[in-house]
């Protein structure tokens, strides 16, 4: 806390300088020497280095150091870094290309923020941190996409199955998940069907006959919840059996409905979210299983049917159990096309709607609904909605409406193969991609790579996948602290503080794909563990449509905490 002091053979002398040539501050926290002959030093106000020609220079948060208050230093035989701070760990590739610094932090990475002393073991696969709650042990070990996506397929079907429907886990110990319980969810129907398409995807790859088992397990949650309410083609958000029901208090809900059969309650005012899920499902699961198998042909059909004729015999909306619309199943020309409250929703709705009805024609061959989808096209202009489908101001980008948007892209870019409106269509998403293409998003990515590879980054979505933890624990993740982030001048459409740049999977939270890639906290105590399907769905499109190739999985580090 003195300085720094040189000891020659003869003397010990105090350095001369601080802050420009020399240490950033007269309190030095650590020291250490590389390979290269650098001597790196720590202060509380960054990093200090002296390289081998005796030049000095100063590393801060402008040039990437995400915290300047530094604890400890050490380096390994790769002359990398690894840096202590009162805030988080940072690891530090000074000489390499590519991504160079990597931060961890919270529960996820470490016992405690504060860290006191840092050391690596012999064989470098470890590093120890010690900090007020403990030892700290950050596990580095080598594995590729395919494998996390067999470790996180397996916890999905051991704990995130109710019903057969996918969704997150609430654990009862986050630090040894061994129970945990399985609530409803208002998109039940959506986030199974993410698992739908990523099985049926896998079996297309890889022709794995317990791929096509889970995707028929979550097909048929989703036919029981197209099937629950009792009026055909009235579906879901949820569904509880009776006790459990009872339990959680749903029977005194007016939201909640008992079933024709008295066994179960159903959720009712279904989204657009759903039925744009429904939809999502029924094209992957149609395309890669069920077209082959007599059983599962007839019962698509039938399901596809069924809720594609009861939006468009109720003029293009969701009728709920009392006659009356639910809040956002609607798609009729006169709401989008004729009402200024739903301008933000007509070009995104039009695009459901098109893509529905080009679904159910794809699977069930009728053209009475490719009439309907050429009348919407040619009468009521929905496919020149499209063409303004993403609506964004600088200061309000609806994440949500990505995914959603995304979800109907998929199906419709695969199955139309009319020239013209396909050009249009593709016009529109690659209108929809330039809006998104800071985000780093695999899903998003991909979809548009189906029709227009060029346009689009794969090695960012290829990157993204990498970087997305395994462990899908929704641990407690901050960043607003860091010192070399910028902040957007503007609060997001929640009033949230956000960054002008996306952090990597795993500096930040990620759940889902409907979330604001840009927040910079986020998570909770670990308690909900995501159910996965959100990485599954889009590295296995990734594997199907060949953006991915097996030989390029061979290497991804991820650190684990233990």
């Amino acid at each position: 806390n003195q300085g720094l002091y040189c000891l020659t053979r003869s003397e010990l002398q105090p350095h001369p300088s601080y802050g420009v040539g020399g240490p950033l501050a007269t309190e030095v926290t650590a020291l250490a020497i590389d390979g290269q002959g650098a001597l790196w030093t720590g202060s509380p106000l960054g990093l200090g280095v002296r390289d081998a020609d005796g030049t000095w220079r100063a590393i801060r948060g402008r040039d990437g150091l995400p915290v300047e208050a530094i604890t400890a230093i050490e380096v390994d035989s790769q002359d990398r870094l690894w840096i202590g701070t009162n805030h988080g760990l940072i690891h530090y590739r000074p000489y390499e290309s590519g991504r160079q610094w990597f931060y961890r932090e919270g529960l996820r990475y470490l016992p405690d923020n504060v860290i006191h002393d840092v050391a690596i073991s012999s064989d470098e696969k470890t590093i120890y941190t010690a900090t007020d709650k403990g030892l700290g042990r950050l596990y580095i070990r080598t594995t590729t996409l395919l494998e996390r996506a067999t470790t996180i397929e397996t916890l999905l079907n051991q704990r995130h199955r109710r019903l057969g429907l996918v969704g997150s886990a609430v654990l009862l110990d986050p630090a040894d998940p061994d129970s945990w319980d399985i609530a409803d969810n208002d998109n039940d129907g959506l986030w199974t069907a993410y698992h739908v398409v990523a099985q049926s995807l896998a079996y297309a790859v890889t022709g794995d006959p317990e791929a096509k088992a889970s995707a028929m397990k979550g097909m048929h949650a989703l036919y029981m919840l197209q099937n629950a309410s009792g009026t055909p083609g009235l579906v879901a958000r949820s569904v509880l059996p009776l006790e459990e029901a009872i339990a959680r208090g749903k029977d005194k809900d007016p939201q909640w409905r008992l079933t024709p059969d008295g066994q179960s309650y159903w959720k009712s005012d279904t989204s657009s979210d759903e039925i744009d899920g429904h939809y999502f499902a029924f094209y992957a699961y149609w395309e890669h299983i069920a077209k082959d198998d007599p059983a599962e042909r007839e019962r698509c059909i039938q399901q596809v049917r069924t809720l594609s004729d009861y939006i468009v015999d109720n003029d293009y909306v969701l009728l709920d159990w009392d006659g009356k619309r639910t809040r956002w199943g609607f798609w009729t020309p006169e709401l989008l096309n004729n009402q200024p409250l739903h301008y933000l929703e007509n070009g995104l709705n039009s695009l459901q709607m098109l893509s529905f009805l080009k679904t159910t024609y794809h699977i069930t061959g009728n053209e009475k609904y490719q009439q309907h989808y050429m009348k919407l096209i040619t009468e009521h202009h929905y496919l020149a909605n499209v063409l303004l489908e993403k609506k964004s101001h600088p200061d309000s980008n609806n994440h949500s409406d990505n995914q959603l948007a995304y979800v109907a892209w998929y199906p419709i870019l695969q199955i139309e193969q009319d020239p013209a409106i396909r050009d249009t269509l593709r016009k529109a998403v690659r209108r929809h991609y330039k809006v998104i293409d800071r985000d780093r998003s695999s899903f998003f990515y991909f979809i548009t790579a189906t029709v227009d590879p060029d346009y689009v980054d794969l090695e960012s979505a290829a990157l993204n996948l990498k970087r997305i933890p395994t462990d899908r624990r929704q641990w407690r993740q901050l960043n607003s602290h860091r010192a070399d982030l910028l902040f957007d001048p503007r609060i997001d459409r929640f009033g949230k503080q956000q960054l002008l740049t996306v952090l990597p999977a795993d500096e930040r939270l990620f759940a889902r794909w409907n979330g604001n890639v840009y927040l910079p906290d986020g998570g909770g105590d670990g308690n909900s563990a995501e159910a996965g399907a959100d990485f599954l769905m889009p590295y296995w499109m990734g594997r199907y449509h060949g953006f991915i190739a097996e030989a390029e999985l061979t290497k991804a580090p991820e650190p684990v905490v233990e």
